[in-house]
């Protein structure tokens, strides 16, 4: 069970989710800094453990790094770590908790279901180290005893000066406001706006296009005639034409939509995330016609980014692509909070 809790210990520097087989799955979780009122401290950031028992389904990465770290058979490995789980519940059947130093206490409860006490201050990480708390009172409002009041008598001013001197600050503040200095402004724009002048400039395009051409040597007034006369009997060669230039510029603004509305679907897809970057985790190891049912449910949810991957000869769901694990982190509260996935982890690609 101490090489349990090391594997543990280890696999949580480069990983926010441990999941042990048959018991559960350790989840580190980002806390910010923060300030204390009550004792005026500054508490630095820091990785909270949590720990999930619905997670117990294998992901390989405990089983791997036994079969690393032993030279072992990956079949082997997992037995081994089925035999150390095993071992483990016993312990904590018998003694009620069990003690995973420098991660927390693992117990259960009068109904049988395990319960997890993270360590006070936080799990090892290296990015984080070095950081302490440090005092800083706050500072203390003057009570209204203090305030100290202004006891010179009262100056009778001249209504013409008080004239002069309400102009003058009129001027100045005119002055103030034209010469402000300018700010850095970005001007943001919707793709429905671009897309509608899209629509508008074709439409100006195509009746230039399709209008009708005055022949050469006709008089404008006779041609307009001519042209009001059509409209009265409505000739059905005229009457032709103008539905098949009408054809014509519906189908270019259908075209034209389409083209958008797929412009606008393809900034959702997801990307395959490179090598070195961070990618959300939404499920690893799972057969691929339940890879599949799975990446479909989740993209209706909202999950649209996420994609089905091959990684190490096992399917995974993966959600974006990141150079911070931070960023990553961020999107994946975002998810949760929205309702689009119940869980998740960050790996590493490599």
């Amino acid at each position: 069970m101490m090489e349990l809790r090391r594997h543990i210990e280890i696999l949580l520097l480069s990983h926010d989710c441990v999941i042990v087989p048959n018991l559960g799955g350790f989840m580190a979780h980002h806390v910010a800094a923060r300030y204390d009122k009550a004792d005026g401290m500054f508490i630095p950031p820091c990785r909270s453990l949590g720990f999930n028992a619905q997670l117990n389904m294998s992901d390989s990465v405990l089983a791997q790094s036994y079969a690393d770290a032993y030279d072992l058979s990956f079949p082997e490995a997992v037995r081994r770590v089925e035999h150390e789980v095993s071992l483990l519940k016993e312990r904590i059947a018998k003694n009620g908790r069990y003690e995973f130093a420098g991660l927390g206490i693992l117990s259960v409860n009068s109904d049988g279901r395990y319960e997890f006490e993270p360590c006070p201050a936080g799990i090892l990480t290296p990015s984080l180290y070095g950081f302490g708390a440090f005092e800083m009172p706050q500072l203390r409002h003057a009570t209204p005893s203090q305030v100290v009041l202004d006891t010179k008598p009262m100056s009778i001013i001249h209504p013409a000066t008080t004239h002069r001197t309400s102009k003058l600050a009129t001027i100045m503040s005119q002055f103030n406001d034209n010469h402000q200095p300018s700010e850095e402004k970005t001007i943001s724009i919707k793709v429905s706006l671009l897309r509608n002048l899209a629509v508008t400039a074709v439409a100006a395009v195509a009746l230039i296009l399709f209008a009708r051409p005055v022949p050469a040597g006709e008089d404008v007034s006779s041609a307009s005639t001519t042209s009001e006369a059509g409209m009265l009997s409505l000739p059905s060669q005229e009457t032709s034409s103008a539905t098949e230039s009408t054809a014509d510029f519906s189908s270019i603004v259908g075209g034209l939509e389409k083209m958008s509305r797929m412009s606008e679907e393809s900034q959702e897809e997801g990307v395959i995330p490179e090598s070195g970057s961070f990618t959300i985790v939404l499920a690893y190891s799972l057969p691929l016609e339940n890879a599949k049912m799975f990446l479909s449910e989740i993209k209706s949810k909202g999950a649209r980014k996420a994609v089905l991957m091959s990684y190490n000869g096992e399917n995974v769901i993966a959600y974006g692509s990141y150079t911070e694990r931070g960023d990553a982190y961020v999107q994946l509260q975002e998810l949760i909070a929205s309702g689009s996935v119940e869980s998740g982890w960050i790996m590493q690609v490599k």
